[in-house]
């Protein structure tokens, strides 16, 4: 989107390592090894890079970090303060998966764990305007959409039906032995994901699937967005789920609500069979990916060209200041 804006701009793909290692040494790392002696090896080893590095941040004027929520607002795993200081307070912005105010639950998780909040950026990205639940309130969050078209991914004809089970997930494993049951009784070949992916990899994967299975309620769910723009359809135990892509005007938090027929929603194993072998009988290995892109496009087109107009508002505020 920055470049269809031609904005100068630059990816640094290694600024989270970089963020962790700013952290100051008098505060206990999250999510690193708590040893102090590992902490000052790690910062001898990266001082020459960490150095040369903040210099070349240094020459930007704004600074958008892509992250996910709760990881952006826990104390003690990204500096961002300290980070601010250092590019004397130059905005840092934020493009996340959902917008904080909208998801109410890992709101108070943050604050009855004091982390930090939504002032902690001067502005917040995010995908969608609906995560648990919408927020009219735009004056410090913009849902920018993502843009996808770069991506290699698009409807093509599928050469099988196959179907993809996303990563397991603690607590929801019931739900998965019933994908998995379906399946089983109707002997479609399944991919079910595991280990670790190169991005490559993994996108060859959804191009080739005709059915890719939710395991968990997914705040946004970049897969889900991946996946139809494959003409992939998904099916999920439950409308709620996939929370940000409901079309309810005011969905509630982790609620059902509505959804296009890019989704499907079953009730139990016997009705996830019904539905998946009436969608086996009638598949068009060429015509079907293409009407589920199509439905995608139709309800979610920022979800697959972003929103460069709502992107260029955001930037046009900081540019006048």
């Amino acid at each position: 989107m920055l470049t269809q804006l031609k904005k100068e701009h630059k990816i640094f793909y290694d600024a989270i390592p970089f963020l962790m290692r700013l952290l100051p040494l008098t505060e206990k790392p999250r999510h690193w090894s708590n040893s102090f002696q590992f902490r000052i090896r790690n910062k001898i080893k990266y001082y020459n890079h960490d150095k040369k590095f903040l210099k070349e941040l240094k020459e930007y004027d704004i600074f958008i970090l892509s992250e996910c929520v709760p990881n952006a607002f826990w104390k003690n795993y990204l500096a961002i303060e300290t980070f601010k200081k250092a590019v004397k307070n130059k905005p840092v912005l934020c493009y996340l998966d959902a917008y904080l105010e909208n998801a109410p639950r890992h709101k108070k998780m943050l604050l009855d764990d004091k982390d930090a909040g939504i002032s902690r950026y001067n502005f917040n990205l995010c995908p969608s305007p609906v995560t648990e639940i919408t927020n009219a309130d735009r004056s410090n969050w913009s849902a920018i959409g993502i843009d996808l078209t770069k991506s290699d991914l698009s409807p093509v004809k599928k050469k099988e039906f196959i179907a993809v089970l996303d990563f397991s997930q603690p607590g929801y494993e019931v739900q998965r032995q019933q994908q998995q049951k379906a399946l089983q009784k109707l002997n479609i070949k399944t991919i079910a994901l595991e280990g670790r992916y190169k991005i490559e990899e993994i996108r060859k994967i959804y191009r080739e699937a005709s059915v890719f299975f939710l395991s968990f309620p997914e705040t946004f769910g970049l897969p889900i967005a991946e996946c139809l723009a494959c003409g992939t359809k998904i099916f999920t135990p439950e409308s709620g789920w996939p929370m940000s892509w409901r079309l309810n005007k005011n969905p509630e938090s982790w609620a059902n609500g509505e959804l296009p027929d890019c989704f499907t929603v079953y009730d139990n194993e016997d009705d996830l069979v019904n539905q998946l072998q009436k969608m086996r009988d009638s598949y068009d290995l060429e015509k079907s990916p293409q009407l589920v892109f199509n439905t995608f496009i139709n309800h979610y087109s920022t979800f697959y060209y972003g929103d460069v107009n709502a992107l260029q508002v955001v930037l046009d505020k900081f540019e006048k200041n």
